[in-house]
């Protein structure tokens, strides 16, 4: 962790957090501008103002997914890296149930009763069995390749921080050894807005993003020609901070 006036405590975190967001947002950063239009995008065409409600329960659904994406991208803005997945995660878990109700609306009556007896709880486990395999099939019917992609995104935030995966903590460790013997262990908690862990931690969160906008677009029953271009020109500018990353880190 970036240490502020000399503590590890909670309030340095929290300063030190700030001050990463503040550097980013004063200097800007083709990141954060691809997470604007992201975030644009939604509210365009999947759940702002102007988005006809075509089922209540869905779109609030479409509404939490958005949110919480712009929660995951706060955190990576702040550098902690291994706190975005489980945000992110839980982000396209949302939009993937949006989209399994989108085809069968039976299933939003099963979501809202989980809590209202055991019968109803494991009713609604039975319904939501396999939900990121099933809304993968749904996925594949458009494209295998972007079921494929939007799978294997999620398989990953289970394996870098969803959950406490060996990956979630050691790749952001450091052991070293000195010449005493002693032992030294280091655990990050922010990277500097600098560092190549800070940009991998927001790129994870456009990736993430663009999968979970991808999703929430087909819960509508018409995805219109726009939206479609509007993704595609976003999955453009994702490939090429990809490449810009690649050859910055060569």
């Amino acid at each position: 962790m970036i240490r502020s006036n000399g503590d590890d405590s909670f309030r340095a975190y929290l300063t030190a957090g700030t001050e990463n967001l503040d550097e980013i947002l004063e200097a800007g950063s083709p990141f954060l501008s691809m997470m604007d239009d992201l975030d644009s995008f939604l509210n365009q065409h999947v759940s702002g103002p102007n988005v006809e409600i075509d089922n209540q329960i869905i779109h609030l659904l479409r509404i939490n997914a958005r949110f919480l994406l712009m929660t995951g991208f706060r955190i990576g803005l702040t550098g902690h890296v291994s706190g975005i997945f489980p945000i992110l995660r839980t982000a396209l878990e949302t939009a993937c149930y949006a989209l399994l109700m989108s085809k069968n609306d039976s299933l939003c009556d099963i979501w809202l009763g989980r809590n209202s007896s055991p019968e109803d709880f494991k009713a609604c486990k039975n319904a939501f069995n396999k939900p990121m395999k099933d809304a993968q099939k749904l996925v594949d019917e458009h494209d295998p390749v972007l079921g494929a992609w939007m799978y294997a995104l999620y398989e990953s935030t289970i394996d870098f921080g969803a959950h406490p995966n060996a990956k979630t903590v050691t790749l952001h460790t450091r052991i070293t050894d000195d010449e005493q013997g002693m032992t030294l262990i280091e655990n990050v908690g922010l990277y500097g807005v600098k560092n190549y862990g800070y940009e991998c931690g927001l790129f994870t969160c456009i990736e993430m993003g663009l999968a979970t906008a991808m999703v929430l677009s087909m819960t509508h029953d018409k995805v219109t020609h726009e939206a479609v271009q509007a993704l595609q020109a976003l999955n453009e500018r994702k490939n090429e901070l990809e490449d810009m990353m690649c050859k910055r880190n060569a």
